[in-house]
């Protein structure tokens, strides 16, 4: 059973300054709601029950936003503000959280080795802070469900475009596991080839569940030529070894770490926000492109 999760939250968010100057840029809103937050609910949704948020020093907004409310919450109570205090109380979900720090910027398999102890022995699901997935079914119950048929830790991705294939980690396609069309084994994988070099146009996009194997693989593995030690590289060994699935989530991934993804996905989710919907959809009919 998979109910623990893991949320890397490094990085500067460059990209998004100057806003980012004074705000994570996982805690920039999507309409209404922090980028995070939509992870925990992803998270929540598909049964995880313990959370550990990696941060990076200057994001302590995120452990601010986690923690309990219970002068706001006061607030709302008198002035009988009942919307208010459901948003407050939303935001945990009655799910645990702990914190880490990843203090130098040494890449994300480093940041994953912060939430070591909290990990355990156990299974458990791992998302990047800036990748927000749109699904019927939650991403992360699709990854939890194929760990459970095939046995195997699972890459979770989609295929991207050739010219987009350089941006991603691209795995390397083995046969058809556990009667699934949209399960393989993964048998290899090259972080950000050139097109021409690529296995496959299957990009690794944010979600894995994994067990605490990755770990040792982890220690076994190298930095790259930034100094960094990157999950990639750790996963490639369990590929190796035959102890790697790639699934082919259903849904609509956005990249909240460019601001094209960013946009993308406030204007989706404004189409469906009851507060925001109509007046967002006579806007952009109104649009001359």
């Amino acid at each position: 059973m998979v109910n623990k999760g893991v949320i890397l939250c490094g990085g500067q968010g460059t990209r998004f300054l100057p806003a980012t100057k004074a705000l994570p840029k996982e805690m920039l809103p999507v309409v209404d709601t922090p980028v995070l937050q939509y992870i925990v609910d992803e998270m929540v949704d598909s049964g995880i029950t313990e959370i550990c948020i990696v941060i990076s020093p200057g994001k302590e907004d995120i452990v601010r936003y986690f923690s309990p409310k219970g002068k706001l919450e006061k607030v709302l109570k008198k002035k009988g503000d009942e919307k208010g205090l459901a948003s407050l109380k939303h935001i945990d979900r009655g799910a645990k959280f702990v914190f880490a720090v990843q203090k130098q910027p040494k890449g994300m398999a480093d940041a994953l080795v912060k939430a070591r102890e909290f990990v355990g022995s156990d299974p458990f699901v791992l998302s990047t802070g800036d990748d927000l997935v749109r699904a019927e079914v939650p991403v992360s119950k699709q990854l939890i469900d194929a760990y459970e048929k095939s046995g195997r830790s699972i890459l979770g991705g989609q295929t991207v475009p050739e010219d987009k294939i350089h941006m991603y980690g691209c795995a390397a396609l083995g046969e058809e596991l556990c009667g699934d069309s949209r399960a393989h084994a993964c048998t290899g994988i090259v972080e950000k080839p050139k097109k021409e070099d690529a296995p496959s146009l299957f990009a690794a996009l944010g979600r894995y569940v994994l067990t605490a194997e990755i770990f040792d693989k982890i220690s076994r593995i190298k930095p790259d030529k930034r100094g960094e030690l990157q999950v990639t590289d750790a996963l490639r060994l369990l590929a190796e070894e035959g102890k790697l699935c790639a699934y082919d989530f259903d849904g609509y991934r956005y990249d909240m770490g460019s601001k094209a993804g960013a946009v993308q996905a406030t204007i989706s989710y404004a189409l469906d926000h009851p507060d925001t919907a109509k007046e967002t959809r006579e806007f952009l009919k109104g649009l001359k492109l």
